[in-house]
């Protein structure tokens, strides 16, 4: 199934359209995570709709935590000249920077000039787990949403003057860093799909095309990894990595207007704007 979380309750996506759920006012998050998602199928449609009559939210509104992959595109490690890794880099971030597709993305204002795209692929974990076996990690799986690990540069590498340190997770971990969805593509469809396209456009302009094909560390090698650490809740999300042709490798930032578009095929597009924050009475000009 291909399900999505809207302003007017969680809805089937079917031929492009939206089969809205009666699904007795409760979230796509409750059904995530109680384990109950397969229920939604069974689920009666109460009325259909366009994705124009509706708001749409990310699949999970805040994930206990989100784990962040590093350096897990082939293309990606070519293009900025490093090795691949042999375990995966990983860090998190919190749940509050979770924002959804259509919704803009604010700018801030200690951070202005190297404010960075990543579009990824999302795995939402949709049964708790440790020490997860790599051969059975797809039953923790709920589906994969879209993401768009947007970083600011300068906190991650040590480059801020506001900031005496390299902060990855600081980087990002802002608000409204982390936009997921318009939708949920549930596990058993996305093991069916095998390697999926992912392309990412700033204002039209295709920046990222690459595939999960290019992915160092699988998805149930990762879960299998990053769980012997840590525990992977219900409503959990785990970002992949990105592909090759990032902002940073060619010093193409983002900047307040620039529209990103992050597709994945058979799972949706988010889209955001990046919005220029406004300056504080102190910062503004004289009249």
């Amino acid at each position: 199934m291909l399900l999505a979380q809207t302003s007017h309750g969680i809805a089937r996506v079917v031929d492009g359209g939206l089969e809205l759920l009666a699904s007795s006012g409760r979230s796509l998050d409750d059904y995530i995570v109680t384990e109950r998602l397969d229920e939604l199928a069974r689920q009666e449609t109460v009325v259909t709709a366009t994705w124009e009559e509706v708001t749409v939210a990310p699949p999970v509104r805040r994930p206990g935590k989100i784990i962040i992959v590093g350096l897990n595109y082939r293309d990606h490690a070519v293009e900025i000249g490093s090795p691949l890794p042999t375990f995966p880099r990983f860090h998190l971030v919190p749940g509050s920077a979770v924002t959804g597709s259509g919704s803009g993305v604010t700018i801030p204002r200690f951070a202005t000039d190297k404010v960075d795209y990543e579009g990824e692929l999302a795995i939402v974990i949709g049964r708790t787990g440790r020490d997860i076996p790599e051969e059975s990690a797809w039953d923790f799986v709920a589906g994969a949403t879209v993401a768009n690990d947007i970083s600011a540069r300068d906190i991650q590498l040590g480059e801020n003057p506001g900031l005496p340190m390299a902060n990855p997770a600081l980087a990002k971990g802002l608000d409204g860093f982390k936009p997921l969805g318009p939708a949920l593509l549930t596990t058993d469809e996305l093991r069916c799909r095998g390697a999926l396209n992912i392309t990412t456009r700033v204002n039209a302009e295709v920046r990222q095309n690459s595939s999960t094909a290019q992915l160092v560390f699988t998805v149930p090698d990762l879960l299998a990894r990053i769980s012997s650490f840590l525990t992977l809740e219900a409503g959990d999300v785990v970002l992949t990595g990105t592909p090759g042709g990032v902002g940073l490798a060619a010093g193409r930032f983002l900047a307040g207007g620039d529209v990103v578009t992050v597709t994945i095929e058979h799972i949706g597009t988010l889209i955001n704007t990046l919005v220029e924050v406004e300056p504080t009475a102190a910062e503004a000009p004289a009249t």
